[in-house]
């Protein structure tokens, strides 16, 4: 039987103030649920090797849609496959993050996938911020929760660099990189998480800078710029099949 324990929920003041502004849907109801699921250790180990197991099984599917040039099968523009060949073939380009939404996991029934999100995820902020901070409002041991996302993207920006698991030798690898991050104007959820990434990655020991999409200059031959800084990575919260549909020049 799955076990719900109420709390007290945080208030709406308090999540406006630390950038979570869109604590209450459309219909007035609250975004954010009083209630958390308790999950014992062995079930939370199952939904972490089921998260390993189902990345390797995109990372084996990706590697036949390319092999067997399959890309118009899973919705991939065509302009955009030879840069998705290149981009896998190419050691220092890196996977950040993604989104795993699972089913099942608890009662006994199996864990099944809803979908993988790996291009432009959300829920970043819900998980590494407010799940903590849930906890700590109502006295529990926020370290009990199955969630270390915080600390895993601050080593996944400094694996950009390191191009290796370990990252201890960030520093002797790290030349002042810089990353530019971007959203979409007009989206309090796209932007917040934004920052928030742009925040860990300054944690990382990355020097950072947030633009709209629309003021990034691009330039063939030098990359990236805002505001005359050129940078060497860009974070952008867009789809990459919009910029392929609308914006195929820039793709």
């Amino acid at each position: 039987m799955i076990n719900l324990k109420k709390i007290s929920p945080l208030n709406n003041e308090f999540l406006g103030e630390i950038g979570f502004t869109w604590h209450t849907d459309p219909d007035g109801s609250d975004y954010v649920a009083d209630e958390l699921v308790e999950v014992s250790e062995a079930q939370a180990e199952a939904y972490y090797n089921a998260a390993n197991e189902l990345y390797d099984m995109f990372v084996a599917a990706a590697q036949h849609v390319i092999d067997n040039n399959l890309y118009h099968e899973v919705g991939i523009p065509f302009n955009l496959t030879g840069l998705v060949r290149e981009s896998w073939e190419n050691d220092v380009h890196w996977h950040l993050y993604g989104r795993f939404d699972l089913a099942g996991g608890l009662d006994g029934k199996p864990i099944k996938l809803i979908e993988f999100n790996a291009d432009t995820p959300t829920a970043v902020f819900e998980t590494a911020i407010i799940q903590w901070a849930a906890l700590k409002f109502n006295r529990m041991d926020e370290s009990a929760q199955f969630n270390d996302l915080y600390d895993a993207l601050k080593q996944n920006f400094r694996r950009l660099v390191t191009l290796d698991e370990e990252t201890e030798s960030f520093n002797e690898h790290y030349e002042g990189w810089k990353i530019l991050f971007s959203s979409v104007a007009g989206s309090s959820e796209d932007e917040q998480t934004v920052k928030l990434l742009q925040y860990i990655a300054e944690e990382a020991g990355f020097h950072t800078a947030f633009a709209y999409v629309d003021e990034v200059v691009f330039n063939d031959e030098e990359g990236v710029f805002f505001d005359g800084e050129n940078y060497e990575y860009w974070f952008k919260l867009v789809p990459w099949e919009d910029i392929a549909v609308e914006e195929g020049e820039l793709a």
